[in-house]
């Protein structure tokens, strides 16, 4: 019925778009579920720090320790991605459905931060790993399908917000009702997945991570010495931990600070839409364009942050829910690009070695972000009656990032400079 290996390449990259599309939903949409929790009668007396806690222990291990458990269990396991694939699965619908049967903060946060944020990190990082080798860096869609992946989280975000907070509106169904059809779906387009995984092909090094351009093929840069690597691994993971904190903190706070303003939920709701519609387009937008841009992803990710941290800022000082609305329109547009080739920048940052070491630094420092934004925007929020300070945090995270990126693209530029210089030389002494 796969006759084409490539078909199937492209049959698994659907399907695995639509699960982490119903997943990255439920993550993003949890600033909807909580005021879903706050209207439960075993929720009542809980502060926000409390009710931001489950999400906060979800990223520990969906962004960080997933990581390591993958790892082992492909290290030491000896288990295959397939294999890995549906133990994620499994974890993510047994995840969803414990969390039905919740009944305060701590146990949400065991069913959903660990049980279900462990399987959906599992499942993210097999899936990126196949994809890349389906589509390696030197086939024509590379960063199109490695991008499809992420792209279609605003449309998930859409969907589940606005499922949960009709449900959650219906006193005979609530959120309860809502994380059950997920886990239905998910679990009936988990078991197609498995039986059509197959074997991707194993793409060779130089397939994974060709010289970015022509001209590479006649530069012999400067060797990566260990002070080198350090140096860059260290400054992507200071970068990469900003990206956490200040990427995922817009989808859990702009529900409440909505609300916070004086508006309806109905209202907050519209602008979650508009900023799950924009996000979409921006993404879908730098995935077609992206494979003509190789090369140029890490500069891309910069202007686009760099724009953020401006939207942030006025964001802080704005009060009427037009500015609310811009906010989400001009985040969404911003996050396309800046998160554009989430996987296919990794060529970029080292010139296209150790890829696979950058993934898993990005994942357990893009954790470390993720991880103590929800927790610190809802003690911000407690104490200070107001996300004015939370803005101002992003907006200095993703300044943090512009440096961080601009410092490795200088050393890049640096390093292709010493390579010209090498071939003169080489060239006179011949």
């Amino acid at each position: 019925m796969m006759s084409s290996p490539l078909y199937r390449g492209w049959v698994v990259l659907g399907i695995s778009v639509v699960i982490l599309l119903l997943t990255a939903g439920v993550e993003t949409s949890w600033g909807t579920t909580i005021l879903c929790l706050q209207q439960d009668k075993n929720f009542p007396e809980s502060s926000l720090a409390e009710l931001g806690t489950p999400l906060t222990v979800y990223y520990v291990f969906q962004l960080s320790l997933s990581s390591l458990i993958y790892l082992a269990l492909a290290e030491f396991g000896h288990l295959d991605h397939r294999q890995v694939v549906a133990i994620g699965l499994s974890l993510i619908v047994l995840g969803l459905l414990l969390t039905t049967f919740a009944n305060g903060a701590l146990t949400v946060a065991i069913s959903f931060g660990i049980i279900f944020g462990t399987g959906c990190g599992l499942v993210v990082v097999c899936t990126y790993s196949v994809i890349a080798l389906w589509f390696p860096w030197s086939h024509k869609y590379h960063v199109f399908t490695t991008s499809s992946l992420s792209n279609m989280m605003p449309v998930g975000s859409v969907i589940v917000n606005n499922v949960s907070a009709q449900m959650c509106s219906i006193p005979s169904l609530g959120w309860r009702w809502a994380f059950r059809i997920y886990a239905v779906i998910i679990s009936s387009l988990g078991i197609l997945l498995l039986l059509v995984y197959g074997h991707p092909p194993m793409a060779s090094n130089k397939q994974r991570g060709c010289p970015l351009g022509k001209k590479s093929d006649f530069l012999q840069k400067p060797p990566w010495t260990i002070s080198s690597k350090a140096a860059i691994y260290g400054l992507w993971a200071v970068a990469v931990c900003c990206k956490g904190f200040a990427f995922f903190l817009p989808f859990v706070i702009l529900p409440k600070h909505v609300t916070d303003l004086g508006y309806k939920e109905n209202e907050a709701e519209y602008v979650m839409t508009v900023l799950g519609i924009t996000g979409m387009i921006g993404q879908m937008f730098s995935a077609f364009v992206g494979d003509y841009l190789k090369g140029k992803l890490m500069v891309v990710n910069l202007v686009a942050a760099s724009l953020l941290a401006i939207n942030n800022t006025i964001a802080a000082y704005s009060t009427s829910l037009t500015g609310a609305f811009v906010y989400g329109a001009v985040t969404g547009l911003a996050f396309g690009p800046y998160n554009a080739g989430y996987f296919a920048v990794f060529n970029e940052v080292m010139d296209g070695e150790n890829v696979d070491t950058l993934f898993m630094t990005t994942r357990l420092s893009k954790g470390v972000g993720a991880t103590t934004g929800p927790y610190l925007a809802g003690y911000i929020r407690d104490v200070t009656r107001s996300y004015y300070a939370v803005f101002l945090s992003i907006a200095s995270c993703f300044g943090v990032f512009v440096l961080t990126t601009g410092v490795i693209i200088f050393i890049n530029k640096w390093r292709n400079l010493k390579s010209i210089e090498l071939m003169k030389n080489s060239i006179l002494y011949e």
